[in-house]
């Protein structure tokens, strides 16, 4: 072969792979920026009552439980920001409870927020986290729909689909707090991301 075709091809390869290297990472990126995001809410927080944006269609907010914790990039554990986790219309389902999450991801490129209808279960099997945290119930919501309610920053106009697959203590319920260990996977539709 011709020593410059040899060349411009490895050179075509270098700058390629450099070009993706700053272009991000399409399976997440270090700060959530890529189509596919996962985000994990770790923390203890307290009760608050706020509204939401209108679940029932009434064109009127909601009100909702929110509960404020931190939130760390699901691949590499760096705290990335806050997020804000509302729980409204709960209701009683045999042993666990269904109810309406809708969740406030306050990131670097602006903020996110998601609905879904989540499903909470108690653990059958002692399960503890591993930072120790002792674990009550399960959580789980998932939808092949649009999940995503509103964005600002870089999450304007986005689309996408979320799946929530969580653990939560809710041992202290009755003064109003929860701790939580929950993976959020966000899929934004890359048509809304052009």
């Amino acid at each position: 072969m011709n020593t410059k075709i040899i060349i411009a091809l490895v050179s075509f390869i270098f700058i390629s792979v450099s070009l993706d290297a700053i272009g991000g990472n399409q399976g997440g990126g270090n700060q959530g920026g890529g189509n596919v995001m996962v985000l994990n809410l770790v923390g203890t927080g307290n009760g608050e009552l706020l509204k939401v944006p209108d679940i029932d269609g009434d064109g009127i907010e909601d009100d909702a439980t929110c509960f404020e914790v931190d939130l760390f990039n699901g691949e590499n554990g760096h705290l990335i920001g806050t997020a804000v986790d509302c729980l409204s219309m709960i209701a009683s389902v045999g042993d666990g409870l269904a109810l309406v999450g809708t969740t406030y991801f306050n990131l670097p490129q602006g903020t996110l927020i998601t609905r879904g209808n989540t499903t909470v279960q108690p653990v059958t099997k002692a399960i503890v986290t591993p930072n120790g945290q002792s674990i009550t119930h399960i959580t789980g919501a998932a939808s092949n729909e649009n999940a995503i309610l509103e964005g600002t920053g870089r999450f304007e106009g986005q689309t996408g689909t979320v799946r929530l697959s969580g653990m939560v203590d809710m041992s202290n319920i009755d003064i109003g707090q929860i701790t939580f260990d929950c993976l959020f996977v966000i899929a934004l539709d890359p048509s809304s991301s052009e």
